[in-house]
């Protein structure tokens, strides 16, 4: 029987009070270790070591086994920070982790002008238990406000500088420029969203694998780019763009590998986070209107697509989560940097995994209380949630400020602690990973719907950035255990998802089964069982309607009619198979699908009182191969 997905007790880490102004994030976790171990990282143990980047407090490290703070540098009083610090860890021959680097962004303080916002990074040297201070701090200023610093991207120890507007700069560890490339979006474009990645043979389904080859024989790393421009038809809406970029550790450059568009009808309100499985190319896609959507990363066909393009594959309604949106436009979060404040957040855990954290109804499913703050991973493969687990808050945390504000004022970061990969390149199935969570009482623009104050600030970025908000902080560990993915295991937990998945209100061009979020979609071959190849469609069909005197109107009337009832019954059976005891084994599932399809196994096995359904050989192979027969976390070419 296939392990379950699980998530340990989450464990409180840190407590403490933030005061930032309605641009800044209140507080963040960043990992110790990198989570990208590429050929030149070295293999070092885990550390149990946690990156906190608190406003107000300063940069902290903690043991995650224990909760105590081992490491602490603090700042002046009127220092904040413009995104969470970021470590580069550095290990000895032995593996163990020698004296490193800290990477911070300030946002303010003193000497540092109002055009000098975001621009200013500090590093300095982290030796241990024996640290003093900033110990060799070093400064440098760029040019643009920065979104997130990105350490270790190539096998010299580069670091990456992502700044707002779309644009990348590869730096020294001594934070020395060594190449900038200009955001390839037309129009002022704001970034979004970023995730470094790791080159891998299996790229070659979806990418150029000339290009792929390359990559895999140089000290190349990839990253990939959600972008916004102000659409200059459509009043209070944006076009959104994905790029992928090629960092080149040896000529220390930077180099557009394809730059799409995504329809605008496939994201009506803003994104709040995004996930890509480099293994199958998949972007998961989560918008503050609570749609999880997947699309397709592909490389261009023709000379008239892009060199990169992105289709639609599925899509989710979530329920009862608190909503994001304060209006009916795109530009309704006011926040700066939703990779670190949000009131709905996810963030990818592995190639497979993803996990999603919010506040959540614990009745109606309909954003009314009582609430109850969770954190919840699906899969990317089938779109099913495997585990949930709640986060321990203080019951003022979850209730509303008044009458006209009935809703918990909490905002959410999420940030795995541990490599997606391990040895040899397979997903690690243990990981462990933070949930940063924030309350405030004091009025927000990204939390105040419909609030006249909200839309003023809304409209004054510099009235935002002077006023204050007060935060508590809560800063929660755990590990999670993350087996590979199977459709076996996926079925079982169709039902899972009940509380956060309303069957009535997904898209209708999406067929669902029972209150899953497995879509089956006609136009799709990821569906399951409901796309039958023509050549199935066409013989079935016309069995029916083989008559001579039957025109050709007719006989497409008895194709169509034969294939939607097949589809109905393929429905019925994966239904079934889904309303099965989680103690089923292996052998238990094989007997209940032959027998729901009339095929007899051996003289003494019972066949169904009714007549066998007629059922497709795409069906078939699908649910044999994908769980019986395909080898796990391995692609086929």
């Amino acid at each position: 029987m296939a392990e379950k997905t699980y998530i340990d007790d989450p464990e409180e880490l840190v407590e403490f009070a933030a005061t930032t102004n309605h641009l800044q994030l209140p507080a963040a976790a960043s990992p110790i270790d990198p989570l990208y171990r590429s050929k030149h990282h070295a293999l070092a143990n885990a550390s149990n070591q946690v990156l906190v980047t608190a406003q107000g407090e300063g940069v902290q490290i903690y043991s995650s086994t224990d909760s105590k703070c081992l490491r602490s540098w603090t700042f002046p009083p009127g220092v904040r920070f413009a995104c969470p610090a970021k470590y580069h860890a550095k290990y000895t021959d032995e593996g163990a982790l020698g004296d490193s680097y800290v990477y911070a962004v300030l946002d303010s303080g003193d000497g540092i002008e109002s055009k000098e916002r975001g621009t200013v990074v500090w590093r300095w040297t982290d030796r241990g238990i024996g640290s003093v201070g900033l110990e060799d701090k070093i400064e440098a200023k760029y040019a643009g406000p920065i979104f997130a610093l990105e350490p270790g991207v190539t096998a010299a120890g580069h670091l990456l500088v992502v700044h707002t507007d779309g644009s990348l700069l590869l730096a020294t560890q001594d934070l020395e420029k060594r190449h900038q490339l200009a955001c390839p979006v037309p129009g002022k474009a704001e970034l979004v969203w970023y995730q470094p990645i790791e080159v891998s043979q299996s790229m070659r389904s979806y990418l150029d694998s000339r290009q792929v080859t390359d990559w895999l024989d140089g000290d190349s790393s990839l990253v990939l780019v959600l972008t916004r421009v102000t659409d200059t038809e459509v009043d209070a809406a944006y076009t959104y763009y994905i790029s992928l970029y090629a960092v080149d550790g040896a000529d220390a450059s930077i180099t557009e590998v394809g730059t799409t568009h995504i329809n605008p009808t496939h994201l009506a309100t803003q994104p709040l986070a995004c996930a890509f499985d480099a293994d199958t190319g998949t972007l998961a896609v989560l918008t503050e209107a609570g749609v999880y959507a997947n699309f397709g990363l592909v490389t261009g066909i023709s000379a008239l697509d892009d060199a990169i393009i992105v289709e639609r594959t599925k899509e989710v309604v979530l329920r009862g989560f608190v909503p994001c949106l304060n209006d009916d436009t795109q530009g309704s979060v006011l926040a700066s940097n939703l990779l670190a404040q949000s009131q709905l957040t996810m963030a990818a855990l592995t190639e497979r995994y993803v996990a999603i954290a919010g506040t959540h109804s614990t009745v109606s499913h309909a954003s009314k209380g009582p609430y109850e703050s969770v954190l919840t991973i699906w899969d990317l493969q089938y779109g099913c949630m495997h585990a949930e687990k709640t986060l321990a808050l203080a019951p003022a945390w979850l209730q509303g400020t008044s009458k006209k504000q009935p809703l918990p004022r909490l905002t959410y970061q999420i940030q795995p602690l541990s490599p997606r990969l391990g040895e040899g390149g397979a997903a690690s199935e243990q990981m462990s990973l933070a949930v940063t969570v924030a309350h405030t009482a004091d009025a927000h623009a990204s939390l105040d719907a419909g609030a006249a104050s909200a839309r003023r600030a809304k409209g004054s970025k510099k009235g935002a950035a002077n006023a204050s908000v007060a935060w508590g902080v809560k800063i929660f560990v755990m590990s999670a255990f993350l087996p590979p993915v199977s459709l076996l295991a996926s079925l079982r937990l169709q039902n899972n998802a009940r509380y956060y998945v309303d069957p009535e209100k997904q898209p209708a061009r999406a067929h669902t089964v029972h209150s899953s979020n497995i879509l089956l979609h006609e136009e799709q071959e990821q569906g399951l069982g409901v796309l039958r190849s023509g050549w199935e469609a066409i013989v079935d069909g016309t069995a029916e309607a083989n008559d001579a005197d039957v025109d050709t109107v007719e006989a497409f009337i008895e194709i169509s009619k034969r294939r939607e009832e097949t589809q109905n019954e393929e429905n019925e059976v994966l239904l079934a198979l889904a309303n099965v005891s989680d103690a089923i084994d292996s052998d238990q599932y094989t007997q209940l699908f032959t027998d729901h399809i009339g095929i007899r196994l051996a003289p003494d096995t019972p066949v169904s009182n009714y007549g066998a359904t007629w059922i497709s050989a795409h069906l078939m192979t699908t649910v044999m191969r994908r769980c019986f027969a395909e080898p796990l976390g391995v692609s086929r070419s």
